[in-house]
C-alpha cells in the first residue's frame, strides 16, 4: 500500500488537478460505514484551504459534507472497479462539485474534485450591470446555492438553504406553492421555473430557473429585482383603470389646452367621433368649437350663463385662482329632446392650462332628484295635515273630555248642597254615572286606536245568534231615536245560518258605531234604517253576512269620505262642535273590519243621507245541543253571600280601597287592605294559612308592583301559596297588562274602572263555597 500511495504521489503530487485516496470502511454487516483519506495532494488541500497532513485519516464527509452520494459512489469503485462521475453540493464549503472516482485496488479508490461554478461562467457577463442575482440548484438534494449578489436581491444571508425554505421565505405560501408545482415539471425536464412575487418589503421579484448544460444534476437560476418596472405597470393598470371609469361614467372626455387654444376627443361613446355628450364639435379650437356648441345645442334660457362660465378667459382665470375642477349643469337640446348634462374640467397636474372635460348626461338622475323633490313635499303635506288632524284631536279631546268633567263635579256638587233632597241627589248622582260611561267610552277609543295601530289587539272566538245580537242592538237605540223623533227599524230577513263563531264585543262595536253615527247625524223627523243579510254561496264552513244601515242625515262631501276613516276626522260639515267624540270611531270600525277580513263601503249625498255596507265572512257554529239549549235558557244563579271570607285589598290609592272595601262589605266580605305590593306580602306571610280568601292586586304601585308582589307570594312557604287566588285590577287594558298578569301567577284579571258584576263573577268562580 506505500508503494500505491508514493506512486500517487509521484503522479499527482505537483498536478494543480485535485486528488485524492480513500480507504472504505465496512461496518459488521459488510455495509459501507465511511470513507477515510489515506492521501491527497496539495490541490485537494487547498480545496477546503487546509495543509494535506491536516486532512489524511479523516473522514470524507468531515471535509466535504453530508451527501450521501460520496459513500455509495466510493464503495461502488473501490469495491467493484466501476469508474463513476458524479455531481454533489458541497455544503461546507458553499459550492458544487464534479467528482470523478477511479478504483485502485480493492477497499481502496482515487476520486478528483471540480468546482463546476466555472460552467456556469458565460452568465456573468450578461448579469454585471442588470439588478438580477444568480443562484445554484441541485435536482438530488433540493438545495440552491445562493451567490452574494442573489442574497442581496432576495434580502436572505443564507447562501446555502433548501428550496423550499428559500421560497417560502422570499415568496410567502402562495408563491412558494406556485413555484414548486413548476419545479416538479422542471425535473421532469418539461421546461423551466418562472415566478413573480411581492415580497414582505413591497419589492416585486421575479424567480427563473433553467437546466445547466453539461450536467443533468445542477440547474442555475436567477433572481430579478423588478419593482421599478412594476410599479410602473400598475400606475399605467391604474391610469386605464381611472380612464375607464370616466368613461362608463361620462360618454365623452376631452383634452383641452388653454395655452394653445385647443381642444381634442379624447374617448368617446357616441358614434359620431366628436360630441360633447352627444353634439358634435365642428372644429378643434377651444373658443370656436365650445361657443359654437353653446349657441347650437344649449338651451335658450342657460345659453348666456353656460357660455360666460367655459369661455376661454374665464376658465384661465379660474385656473390661475387654483380652481382645479370647475363643474357646471344645463339643459341642452338634441334632435328636439331636452336633457340635462353636467360637464365638469379636471385640471392636469403640473400640465399649466391643460384639462380634462368630461360630459356626462344627468337626466335620469334628474328626474329621479325631482321625483324625490316631490314625494318628500307630498310626504310634507302628509305630516302637515297630520299635524294639524292631531292638533284638531287635542282641541276637541279638551271640550270632549272637559264637558262630562264638568257634568260629573257639577252634579256631584249639587248633591253635596242637597243632601236633604233625596230624589234630586238621585238625579245627579245618575247623571254622574251617564257622564262618566260616556268618558270611559272615549278613553276605549283612544285604546283600542292604540292597540290596533301596535298590533296587539286580538279577536275572541264565540258562539253568537245574529237575531240576539240584532235584537240587542235595537233596543240600546230604539229609546235614544224615540227622543229624537227618528223612524228607527232593524229588520234581520231569514238566514240558513243564524249561529256564527266570532267577536261579539268587536261585532257590536262595528254596530254601535255605525247606527249611533247615523242616529247622531239625522235630523228629527228622518229615517234610520238597518238591515242584515246572509249571501249565498259561502265558502264551505263560512257565511258571508252583509249589514247596512241607511239614513237620511246630513250626508258627507266626496273630499270627507276619502278621509272618513283616517284617524282624529269629523265631519266636515260643521257639526264638530256640535258633536262629542274623539273622532276615531269609525277609524276603530274600518280597523275591525279589517281584522275580520271583511270590507266596508260608503255611498253618500250632502243633504239627503248615507249608507254604510258592510262585508263579512263568518265562521259557521255547531248548532247546539238539546241539553246545552236547555241550559242556556237556565236563569243565572242568583248572587251568593260571602258571609265569612275575607279578602286582601291591596291598592295605593286611597280612595279605590275606599270604593273596593264598601262595595265587598255589601256581599258579606270582610276586608284588610294594603297600600303596596310589599306590604301585601307582609300581611298574607304574617296571616294564618287559608286565612285570606283572595288578593285583589293592583298592577301599578310604588315600591313594589303588584306583579312582583304576585310572585313574592307564590314563592311562600306556606300550603295556600300556590292555590290562594290572586285576582289583578288594572287600568292598562293592552295585551301586555294581561300577559304580565299571566307570568307573574295571577289568577285572573278585571280591568278599571271596575265592573262590579264581574268582579263578583271571578269571586264567585275562583273562591269555594263554605
Amino acid at each position: 500500500m506505500d508503494d500505491l500511495l508514493q506512486a500517487c504521489s509521484e503522479l499527482f503530487g505537483r498536478s494543480s488537478l485535485p486528488f485524492a485516496v480513500c480507504e472504505i470502511l465496512l461496518d459488521d454487516n459488510g455495509e459501507p460505514l465511511e470513507a477515510v483519506i489515506v492521501y491527497l495532494n496539495p490541490a485537494m488541500a487547498q480545496t477546503t484551504n487546509h495543509q494535506p497532513e491536516d486532512i489524511v485519516g479523516r473522514g470524507v464527509y468531515e471535509m466535504w459534507g453530508g451527501d450521501t452520494a460520496w459513500l455509495e459512489n466510493f464503495y461502488e469503485a473501490a469495491m467493484h472497479g466501476t469508474p463513476i462521475e458524479f455531481e454533489t453540493a458541497n455544503e461546507l464549503l458553499e459550492q458544487f462539485n464534479h467528482v470523478t472516482v477511479v478504483p485502485i485496488k480493492p477497499g481502496y479508490c482515487g476520486f478528483f474534485v471540480q468546482d463546476v461554478s466555472e460552467w456556469v461562467s458565460p452568465v456573468h457577463p450578461s448579469m454585471s450591470k442588470a439588478d438580477t442575482g444568480l443562484f445554484f440548484y441541485d435536482m438530488r438534494t433540493h438545495r440552491v446555492m445562493l451567490t452574494p449578489s442573489a442574497q442581496k436581491i432576495s434580502g436572505m444571508d443564507l447562501g446555502y438553504t433548501s428550496l423550499v425554505d428559500f421560497v417560502s421565505e422570499a415568496f410567502g405560501p402562495e408563491g412558494a406553492k406556485a413555484i414548486r408545482e413548476q419545479v416538479a415539471n422542471f425535473r421532469n425536464h418539461r421546461g423551466g421555473v418562472y415566478v413573480e412575487g411581492q415580497l414582505a418589503d413591497g419589492r416585486w421579484l421575479r424567480f427563473s430557473l433553467d437546466h445547466a448544460g453539461k450536467t443533468d444534476r445542477f440547474a442555475f437560476g436567477f433572481l430579478e429585482d423588478f419593482t421599478r418596472t412594476k410599479e410602473a405597470e400598475l400606475a399605467s393598470a391604474r391610469y386605464f383603470d381611472i380612464v375607464d371609469s370616466l368613461s362608463r361614467e361620462n360618454s365623452a372626455l376631452y383634452l383641452a389646452d388653454l395655452d394653445a387654444n385647443g381642444i381634442e376627443p379624447f374617448r368617446l361613446r357616441d358614434t359620431d367621433g366628436g360630441a360633447i355628450e352627444g353634439a358634435p364639435l365642428k372644429c378643434h379650437r377651444y373658443s370656436e368649437a365650445m361657443q359654437d356648441y353653446v349657441d347650437t345645442y344649449v338651451v335658450e334660457a342657460d345659453r348666456e350663463r353656460v357660455a360666460a362660465e367655459v369661455s376661454r378667459e374665464a376658465v384661465l382665470e379660474r385656473l390661475r385662482a387654483g380652481d382645479d375642477e370647475l363643474s357646471l349643469n344645463y339643459r341642452r337640446l338634441v334632435n328636439g329632446v331636452e336633457e340635462y348634462v353636467e360637464l365638469r374640467m379636471i385640471r392636469l397636474r403640473d400640465e399649466g392650462a391643460k384639462f380634462v372635460l368630461a360630459a356626462r348626461n344627468t337626466t335620469a338622475e334628474m328626474h329621479e332628484s325631482l321625483r324625490q323633490r316631490a314625494a318628500l313635499q307630498s310626504a310634507l303635506e302628509l305630516a302637515e295635515h297630520a299635524s294639524s288632524a292631531k292638533s284638531t284631536f287635542l282641541t276637541n279631546m279638551s271640550h270632549d273630555f272637559r264637558t262630562p268633567m264638568n257634568s260629573i263635579s257639577g252634579f256631584a256638587k249639587i248633591a253635596l248642597d242637597h243632601l236633604e233632597d233625596t230624589e234630586r241627589v238621585r238625579d245627579c248622582l245618575h247623571k254622574i254615572m251617564m257622564s262618566s260611561d260616556h268618558l270611559l267610552n272615549l278613553v276605549n277609543d283612544i285604546l283600542d286606536v292604540s292597540r290596533i295601530e301596535s298590533g296587539k289587539l286580538s279577536l275572541a272566538e264565540e258562539p253568537i245568534k245574529l237575531p240576539d245580537l240584532m235584537q240587542d242592538v235595537e233596543q240600546m237605540f230604539s229609546e235614544k231615536a224615540r227622543e229624537r223623533g227618528l223612524d228607527f227599524t232593524v229588520d234581520v230577513g231569514e238566514m240558513p245560518h243564524t249561529r256564527v263563531v266570532s267577536d261579539k264585543l268587536r261585532l257590536n262595536q262595528i254596530l254601535v258605531n255605525i247606527i249611533g253615527n247615523a242616529i247622531k247625524f239625522t235630523s228629527p223627523g228622518g229615517m234610520v234604517g238597518v238591515t242584515l243579510r246572509e249571501l249565498p254561496d259561502a265558502p264551505r264552513d263560512f257565511g258571508t253576512y252583509v249589514l247596512t244601515v241607511r239614513d237620511t242625515g246630513c250626508g258627507m262631501s266626496a273630499d270627507f269620505i276619502e278621509r272618513l276613516f283616517d284617524p282624529f276626522e269629523r265631519d266636515g260639515l260643521g257639526y264638530t262642535n256640535k258633536t262629542e267624540g274623539t273622532g276615531l270611531g269609525m277609524t276603530i270600525t274600518k280597523s275591525l273590519v279589517d281584522l275580520l277580513g271583511g270590507t266596508i263601503q260608503v255611498e253618500s249625498v250632502v243633504g239627503r243621507g248615507s249608507e254604510f255596507t258592510v262585508r263579512l265572512p263568518l265562521r259557521l257554529a255547531e248548532a247546539p245541543t238539546p241539553d246545552s239549549a236547555k241550559q242556556a235558557s237556565e236563569e243565572a244563579p242568583a248572587v251568593r253571600d260571602f258571609t265569612g271570607c275575607h279578602v286582601l285589598v291591596v291598592d295605593d290609592d286611597d280612595l279605590s280601597r275606599e270604593i273596593l272595601v264598601e262595595i265587598l262589605k255589601d256581599y258579606g266580605f270582610t276586608s284588610d287592605e294594603a297600600r303596596d305590593g310589599d306590604a301585601a306580602v307582609r300581611k298574607v306571610e304574617a296571616a294564618e294559612p287559608f286565612f285570606y280568601d283572595a288578593v285583589l292586586m293592583d298592577m301599578r304601585m310604588p315600591r313594589m308592583d303588584g306583579d312582583e308582589a304576585t310572585r313574592a307570594i307564590r314563592l311562600l312557604d306556606r300550603p295556600d301559596a300556590a292555590t290562594l287566588p290572586i285576582i289583578a285590577e288594572t287600568a292598562d287594558a293592552f295585551e301586555e297588562g294581561y300577559r304580565r298578569a299571566r307570568e307573574a301567577g295571577m289568577t285572573a284579571l278585571t280591568t278599571k274602572p271596575l265592573n262590579t258584576h264581574k268582579l263578583i263573577e271571578l269571586l264567585s268562580e275562583h273562591i269555594p263555597e263554605k
